[in-house]
């Protein structure tokens, strides 16, 4: 067709770090300025690999109330209870032998409570048709604590806690993320016309992008650099790779590459030989001096290479 000029993939170089960011803004620009029967594609080579995020967030608290439970209280249900404060649930039929006061409507907590009798306090509770209530437990032990309660013979419920975090009071959160990492720092590809004005554009309105120069090795004029067939065919490989990775359930799997992050060994690399997913920790076969070590490590002091 007339005024349709053949699509090349050219490689351009931006800032390193704001690849997949200055990829989304050229793909925007080109919409903006309906430049697609130009620029056919925009593409940053990528793999994904684990990260671990720290990030701080005020505690979760919720309270805890007994349903049903046993007479005789277990020696471990007592001393989990010990830091935490107590009270009940529902109107007293007759006087209780401890001061209390009502935190929310229908709800009490103890001032002062004798820890060491507590099963005679439980007693009494129930007599009164009265549910104990642990306040101010984490959201994030309740996984353990239905395990723990479920061997105590205690059924229970909670509810959002009347109790506040303390002022300061944060706890740390790691969360497990698969992110995108460009494998060419710094450089994109764009499937396009070789039209100036339209380059000129790009690198205008998108600031620190450039494309990257060379000379034709017959001619020795300048031109631009371009991607051969053969690297066109290892982007699609790449593709194929990412959708494999996005159907990966567990963040390591024997035989991948890796690198340390963390540590005496930060920097190495190595081969994934074992994972152990229900304790967080890979298994590295690593070389130094000269012989091949199988160490340790927490999932948190990987990354994934490929």
């Amino acid at each position: 067709m007339p005024g349709v000029k053949e699509k090349n993939w050219l490689v351009f170089w931006t800032v390193s770090g704001q690849e997949l960011r200055t990829k989304r803004r050229i793909e925007k620009l080109v919409k903006d300025l309906g430049l697609e029967d130009k620029v056919e594609s925009v593409f940053v080579p990528t793999i994904r690999t684990t990260r671990f995020i720290k990030r701080k967030r005020k505690p979760r608290l919720v309270d805890v109330i007994l349903e049903e439970w046993d007479d005789n209280l277990p020696v471990d249900f007592i001393k989990f209870v010990q830091p935490y404060p107590l009270g009940f649930k529902g109107k007293p039929l007759r006087d209780i032998p401890y001061p209390y006061e009502e935190v929310k409507r229908g709800v009490y907590r103890f001032q002062k409570v004798d820890r060491y009798r507590l099963e005679e306090l439980f007693r009494l509770l129930k007599e009164q048709g009265l549910k104990p209530v642990i306040f101010g437990v984490n959201e994030r032990e309740l996984p353990n604590l239905e395990k723990k309660f479920e061997t105590w013979k205690i059924r229970f419920r909670t509810v959002r806690s009347v109790i506040k975090p303390a002022p300061g009071q944060y706890e740390t959160i790691e969360d497990m993320r698969i992110v995108e990492k460009p494998i060419y720092k710094g450089y994109i590809f764009i499937r396009m016309e070789e039209d100036q004005k339209v380059i000129d554009r790009i690198t205008q309105i998108i600031s620190r992008t450039r494309p990257i120069r060379a000379r034709d090795p017959e001619t020795g004029e300048p031109t631009y650099m371009k991607m051969s067939e053969e690297e066109i065919k290892r982007i699609e490989d790449l593709i194929r790779q990412q959708e494999q990775e996005s159907k990966r359930k567990v963040p390591f799997v024997e035989g991948d590459r890796v690198r340390i992050i963390d540590g005496a060994f930060r920097g190495r690399e190595g081969t994934v030989v074992a994972v152990d997913e229900d304790k967080g920790i890979v298994r590295v076969k690593i070389k130094e001096f000269g012989k091949f070590l199988e160490l340790d490590f927490k999932f948190k002091m990987v990354e994934r290479l490929s």
